[in-house]
């Protein structure tokens, strides 16, 4: 086969009568150049699904197979049974927690079969291969089960936490996120081991003394790991999270790296003193071990994780009553996205109107809550530059959405929001002219409290011509046009000003935008609240 000729070297010319001009860049056709193909991201996206899925499915058999074998089919079945019945209650706890942002139902699934499949695996692999060096039995003896098994365990299960917190770094936002995908890994891992603790018992008494036996012996041991401490995994996993969840939010170097290892090694503390008290102390010691020791160390993580939730909602708060400063946001906003009593209020108002009112105040307090926890690591200074342009992309979208969303009458608690006086003048936020003042926007109660600025004055203390962190873009300025010298830069040209739409509650309220049908018929609340709240969270 002949080829044709490549012509002459050099560089290729324009022709005569090219539109090229003269002198000008000449596109190259050897060189390819960054243009992103239309669907390629997507078909990316699937395929690395695709190999998840298949990696899983794999681990899935294998694992599965070792447990067959182990336990036998009758095992095996009652394993299975027992092993599911803690799983949906424990599943919906973690999900309840998260509320404010929920993670993505395709992470959930990851860690779910992560920690069935893929930890478990490797935990039962290097176990049993430590279990013969240290010529024990195939099941692990004592040794095993307290120096051997938590630090492999703990560390199959808080790897991949410490994975999402690297993929997902621009969303996962901190120790809730960690404590549910936690919760998710220690889930996948205990149904996994529960099978093949209740199918050996089962198989090993049902030989003994037939299968009677065998049923009760399981029942027994469910009882002990499906009843009385089913968040045993998920509970010595938190340790880790919450290491991760606290480098996520830090800037120190330090930090990042010395608070998932102290994590770590407090989960596999925690791992080793449940495990020696199960395989050491005999009867009474464990029920000592687990009465002041895991059921103490449970209540407090129970407390710390609803602190953690409440801190969130003030976070959030905080973070969205700095666009109200800035006219982006109405106060009243902020209430029925930062607390979960105004969330179910608004959502239970919307879907008075149906599915797509619904939909569009989901999508609102998604959208605004997504906002609040970029903006909460702008100030602290934790995300790259590139979340000033996704900061502009959110706002687009909140701005497009909130006049889809029909707003409930004024609650009583966010007729209590605290009110913000715009500047007067041509410099007020959404209207033409120059730039705010420089300094902090001031209102009823004083200046606005400012992020530091590195190199600047501290809260509050920000003066004409310092970038103030505080202001939407964070330090080193807006990203928007028109943007000031001042502590504070106004939004971007043609965004409205803040928005006096919301009702005063009066009966006969419809509620809804213009497009929406009115709500069904019966009494309107009072005026400036709901009627009976929705019960508290």
């Amino acid at each position: 086969m002949s080829y044709p000729s490549p012509g002459p070297a050099g560089s290729p010319q324009p022709a005569a009568g090219s539109a090229y001009s003269p002198g000008g860049p000449y596109p190259q056709p050897n060189v390819l150049g960054n243009h992103p193909v239309p669907g390629q991201r997507r078909n990316q996206g699937i395929l690395i699904g695709i190999v998840i899925a298949v990696v899983f499915a794999i681990a899935g058999l294998v694992i599965f197979g070792i447990v067959v074998k182990s336990t036998g089919a009758g095992g095996f079945t009652w394993g299975l049974v027992f092993a599911f019945v803690p799983v949906i209650p424990v599943i919906a706890l973690y999900l309840w927690l998260d509320r404010y942002e929920p993670e993505p139902t395709k992470y959930i699934l990851f860690a779910l079969c992560w920690g069935a499949f893929i930890a478990t695996l490797a935990a039962i692999f290097i176990n049993t291969e430590v279990s013969n060096l240290l010529e024990e039995t195939g099941s692990g003896g004592n040794r095993s089960a307290v120096f051997v098994a938590p630090p492999v365990e703990e560390f199959a299960k808080g790897s991949v936490i410490l994975l999402l917190a690297l993929v997902r770094r621009k969303e996962f936002d901190g120790i809730i996120d960690g404590l549910v995908y936690a919760g998710m890994v220690g889930v996948g891992f205990a149904f996994t081991e529960n099978i093949l603790y209740y199918g050996r018992i089962f198989n090993q008494l049902s030989e003994e003394a037939g299968s009677d036996a065998g049923l009760r012996g399981a029942f027994v041991l469910f009882v002990i790991r499906g009843l009385i401490s089913p968040f045993a995994h998920p509970l010595f996993t938190s340790f880790t999270a919450i290491g991760i969840g606290v480098a996520i939010r830090h800037r120190s170097t330090a930090v990042r790296y010395l608070a998932p290892i102290v994590g770590y090694l407090a989960a596999v503390l925690a791992h080793g003193l449940w495990n020696g008290g199960a395989s050491w102390a005999g009867g009474g010691g464990f029920i000592t071990v687990y009465l002041f020791l895991m059921v103490p160390i449970f209540i407090g993580m129970v407390v710390f994780a609803l602190v953690m939730r409440s801190r969130e909602g003030q976070m959030i708060a905080s973070r969205l009553y700095d666009y109200v400063r800035f006219g982006w946001l109405v106060p009243q906003d902020v209430p029925l996205i930062a607390t979960l009593r105004g969330r179910k209020a608004l959502r239970q108002n919307a879907k008075r109107y149906g599915a797509q009112a619904e939909t569009a105040a989901k999508a609102f307090q998604h959208n605004a809550t997504e906002l609040a926890y970029l903006r909460d690591k702008i100030v602290r200074q934790v995300i790259g530059p590139d979340a000033l342009e996704t900061e502009k992309k959110l706002l687009d979208e909140l701005r497009e959405r909130r006049p889809s969303v029909p707003f409930p009458p004024m609650p009583a608690f966010a007729q209590a929001a605290p009110q913000f006086q715009p500047v007067p003048g041509p410099g007020m936020p959404g209207a033409p002219g120059g730039p705010l003042p420089g300094g902090p926007v001031p209102g009823p109660g004083g200046p606005m409290q400012g992020a530091p600025v590195p190199g600047g004055a501290g809260p509050g203390q920000q003066g004409a011509g310092q970038p103030g962190a505080g202001a939407p873009g964070g330090p080193g300025g807006s990203p928007y046009p028109g943007q000031g010298t001042g502590g504070y830069q106004r939004p971007q040209e043609g965004y409205p000003p803040p928005q006096p739409g919301y009702p005063s509650g009066q009966p006969g309220y419809s509620g809804g935008p213009p497009g929406y049908p009115p709500g069904p018929p019966g009494q309107q609340g009072p005026p400036g609240g709901y009627g009976p709240y929705p019960p508290s969270q």
